[in-house]
């Protein structure tokens, strides 16, 4: 009988601590992701007000030490035809966290063929610069 009982009570231990840590890891994979998105706005943020400052770069890059950013790994931008594209390589649920903290920007698309294609899977007319790599996210202004 106590052996029934303890069987019993161990099962609940191993099968309440296997679903308590999905949720968790769950919850530090959004994090992450919502850090992620936050840190794209402010990038893009940070460029469109130096460029209020200095309008004359239109092409190019800019040092993330004149923006005064602390570089984010895997993060980049460029500047083509007066456009500026911050991009970096996507992954599942980045493009959800970017819509929602950006409160659904038509801005945001992945690039396919060097077009940048948005969330609903409609071609935004932009071409891309030839170093953005397939599948990679953008958030164009």
């Amino acid at each position: 009988m106590y052996y029934w009982l303890l069987s019993f009570f161990i099962g609940f231990l191993v099968i309440g601590d296997i679903t308590s840590s999905i949720p968790i890891e769950y919850q530090r994979q959004e994090s992450d992701l919502n850090q992620r998105a936050i840190q794209t706005a402010r990038y893009i943020n940070e460029i469109n007000d130096w460029r209020y400052n200095n309008p004359a770069q239109t092409e190019g890059t800019i040092s993330d030490n004149t923006l005064g950013w602390v570089p984010v790994p895997g993060l980049h931008h460029v500047l083509q035809a007066n456009r500026v594209f911050v991009y970096q390589d996507n992954q599942p649920g980045l493009i959800s966290a970017l819509q929602a903290q950006t409160h659904n920007s038509a801005l945001i698309g992945t690039v396919i063929n060097r077009r940048l294609i948005d969330y609903s899977g409609n071609d935004m007319q932009v071409a891309v610069p030839a170093h953005i790599a397939n599948g990679q996210l953008v958030y164009l202004n």
